[in-house]
């Protein structure tokens, strides 16, 4: 059989999760039969070999394999899964999440036409029955952007890494030998590496791949000093790999700049003894060290004190120890409270047919953790055409919109969760939170929004945040 799709699926003890899956598979608009699904199974000890088994003798193309060996992780039943297809395309699934019912077709025909490598989607988060879409990608300047390789346009390497999201062309993949990394961030080196080698690139930057299943247990990651140690040594390798290869510093450093201050986080995150730190910073000494000559911009000044701290010390880093120590108290301690001490801010911006921006905008202080009413007198705007709310800026926030006056709708932008209803709170891990708001503006002088919010303590922050990334 010429598949034209292989889909490979690695799996382990999905019993709950993988019918579900496969179903996504079989009611694609795509003909189910031109599709390769490869299960890889990972020595799972519940029922799911049994599972995967009976569908194959029902389906011809479903390929299970049975590792002998468990492998700890997806990194390598995807490895496997490369190897055994036979389609001309590839394209990655979750065991516990579904694909949207055109998302095989889409990619499919939009890589064939195009003749390009490799072909990006976007995906929904979803969470206790509400979904939202993932990424604005602000700087798409239309649904669909193609480019020949990276150096056209570097904001590609900022968009998801999620291998499920994207296909592939299978010889681009074996040509430059592209594989998963075990550990954390298994899908960042492939996805990267992909799109920095490519020959042709498109996304389609409103167009869902994935429905991404965030259940409760997944909100919570054991970091601790075996996690810190495995980001810090794949940071270290991806770093070496940028410079060996001489990727330009204009491509990978502003991608690095993010993930760098993802590791700062993390290594904030768990309580460790004073060996393990020592043992930490000298694993992550020569990379600190590399990158504080070049240009590098720190989320929080407490990152930068810590990061110059480590570069200017010695093994075992007594001194760096010390103001590790000393930050990590005053995040845990006291940030809150620094928080709840600053005069918050809220913004509407107005587009009159110039656009949103700066100038046509209009702020207003209110409270965290209480109720605010809040009306905004808008009588100095004509022929307004859309407004945006902004409820704070440079926080990780939860809102609860209760109401908005005028009989306008309004529509959460970029939250994980995305109700788009009055009473119900909207949890943002970005810092630029913001809810859109459509309607009849005709004769509108004034705005009043009643909100409340509450910022997200940086525990519940590491939790979601280390898991959704790196997923």
């Amino acid at each position: 059989m010429n598949y034209k799709i292989s889909i490979i699926i690695p799996v382990y003890n999905a019993e709950e999760f993988i019918i579900d899956t496969l179903h996504s598979i079989e009611d694609q608009t795509m003909n189910f039969e031109d599709l390769e699904v490869i299960l890889v199974n990972d020595c799972s000890s519940d029922n799911t070999a049994n599972i995967i088994d009976e569908y194959a003798g029902n389906h011809e193309n479903i390929v299970p394999l049975h590792l002998k060996d468990n492998a700890g992780g997806p990194a390598i039943p995807r490895n496997i899964g490369i190897t055994y297809a036979s389609a001309d395309y590839l394209m990655f699934l979750d065991q516990d999440d579904v694909f949207k019912e055109d998302a095989c077709e889409v990619l499919y025909d939009t890589i064939v036409k195009n003749n390009v490598d490799m072909v990006c989607g976007n995906h929904n988060m979803v969470h206790n029955g509400r979904s939202n879409l993932c990424f604005n990608f602000d700087w798409a300047k239309s649904n669909e952007v193609k480019i020949k390789n990276i150096k056209d346009n570097p904001n590609f390497l900022t968009m998801g890494v999620a291998a499920w999201s994207k296909i592939f062309k299978k010889d681009f993949v074996l040509k430059n030998n592209l594989k998963f990394t075990e550990g954390v961030g298994e899908d960042i080196f492939f996805s990267i590496r992909a799109l920095l080698l490519a020959n042709g690139i498109i996304l389609l930057k409103n167009f869902v791949v994935v429905d991404y299943q965030i259940r409760d247990e997944s909100l919570s990651h054991q970091v601790d000093y075996d996690y810190v140690i495995e980001f810090c040594d794949f940071y270290t390798k991806f770093y070496n790999y940028c410079n060996d290869n001489k990727i330009s510093e204009e491509l990978y450093l502003p991608l690095f700049n993010g993930r760098m201050n993802n590791l700062l986080s993390i290594l904030f995150y768990p309580d460790l003894q004073s060996e393990e730190l020592s043992e930490i910073f000298r694993r992550i000494y020569p990379l600190f060290l590399g990158l504080s000559e070049k240009s590098f911009y720190f989320f929080n000044n407490h990152y930068q004190l810590f990061f110059e701290s480590l570069i200017e010390d010695t093994y075992p880093f007594t001194r760096s120890i010390d103001i590790y120590k000393f930050v990590r108290k005053v995040r845990s301690n006291r940030l809150r409270n620094d928080l709840l001490k600053i005069n918050p801010k809220c913004r509407l911006y107005i587009d009159d047919g110039s656009g949103l921006n700066e100038i046509n905008k209009v702020s207003h202080s209110f409270k965290i953790g209480e109720c605010n009413e809040i009306e905004f007198d808008v009588s100095n705007y004509n022929n307004i055409k859309r407004i945006r709310f902004d409820p704070i800026e440079g926080q990780y926030i939860i809102c609860e919109l209760k109401e908005v006056s005028s009989q306008l709708e309004v529509f959460a932008s970029n939250p994980l969760n995305a109700t788009n209803s009055f009473e119900f709170k909207e949890v943002f891990l970005t810092k630029d939170p913001q809810y859109d708001i459509i309607g009849n503006f005709k004769s509108l002088s004034s705005l009043k929004i009643r909100f409340k919010v509450d910022f997200i303590e940086n525990e519940q922050i590491m939790d979601i945040v280390n898991k959704n990334l790196f997923k």
